[in-house]
């Protein structure tokens, strides 16, 4: 008696039992399926945060009557500064004209130019973070010429805050999922065994050890956990599709989440299928 006879037993039993082996494979879908949809929403925004680090410029203001030099050599001894660019107040004007577009209109009343002179400054890789852009900040404010600095920290520091709440939040859903699964295939996997009961029962009389008779339950917990992991998978990528029509900078790496998504619903249904046969031994001593 070898794989095949496993196989063979494995299919009969879901056969036998097909409507709770289906249910159970769809409660475990939905169940994934609020894992892979917090999951999805933690990759796009690593990918804004990733953005944001990307498009990182500090802008310091200068006081009337300082030029470039006076300050440009002072902002580099400054540890993570990479680019320094000046920026008159003609530049800045023309500037916001063009973000303004139609309403620029509301420019042309202006007696002078009120915007300051500038500078804009890029930073290492290693400093794309709130905590180093507000040390920056307070060394760029104490250098004399310069009257205000603006990096918009505030932002960037509400999505680290939110990008953490929402990995810690992954992890405990994955938890509470994974029990609320493994939960599941057990009390599908020992309503099986236990129907069987009488036929197990003759298998250990006529000889077979208790590999053969517990591998077709590994294999339907096995089975069951890449259906649920398939139709969780499926039932995202729907999802995905009709964000996707609407956001244009939604990010959905398919095969690295179908893959995770069938890994983790087949090490639940192996574990739930170990718990129960380890359960109904324990019951049976």
């Amino acid at each position: 008696m070898g794989l095949k006879f496993i196989l063979k037993e494995t299919f009969r039993t879901i056969r036998t039992s097909r409507l709770n082996f289906f249910l159970s494979a769809i409660v475990q879908a939905l169940c994934l399926l609020i894992f892979l949809i917090f999951l999805t929403i933690t990759i796009n925004l690593l990918s804004l945060v990733r953005e944001t680090y990307n498009r990182i410029e500090i802008y310091a203001f200068l006081k009337e009557k300082v030029s470039y030099p006076e300050v440009a050599d002072k902002v580099f001894l400054i540890a993570g500064v990479k680019e320094v660019r000046y920026v008159s107040k003609d530049e800045a004007l023309q500037e916001l004209k063009e973000d303004l577009g139609e309403d620029a209109g509301i420019l042309s009343d202006l007696d002078k130019n009120p915007l300051p002179n500038s500078i804009r400054i890029k930073l290492e890789p290693n400093y794309h973070s709130a905590q180093a852009l507000k040390e920056i900040e307070k060394k760029l404010a104490n250098i004399p010429g310069i009257r205000e600095v603006w990096s918009g920290r505030e932002v960037l520091s509400k999505l680290e805050k939110l990008l953490r709440i929402i990995l810690v939040s992954d992890f405990g859903i994955l938890i509470i999922i994974g029990i609320a699964v493994i939960f599941i295939i057990f009390q599908n996997i020992e309503a099986i065994y236990l129907q069987r009961r009488r036929e197990i029962e003759i298998m250990r009389l006529v000889g077979a050890n208790e590999y053969i008779i517990s591998a077709p339950f590994y294999w339907q917990g096995f089975l069951q956990g890449i259906l649920g992991g398939l139709l969780a998978f499926l039932t995202l990528a729907i999802l995905a599709y009709f964000l996707s029509t609407t956001l244009l900078s939604f990010i959905f790496p398919a095969f690295p989440l179908l893959f995770l998504s069938l890994l983790i619903g087949a090490v639940l249904g192996i574990s739930g299928s170990y718990t129960a046969l380890s359960r109904i031994k324990e019951t049976a001593k």
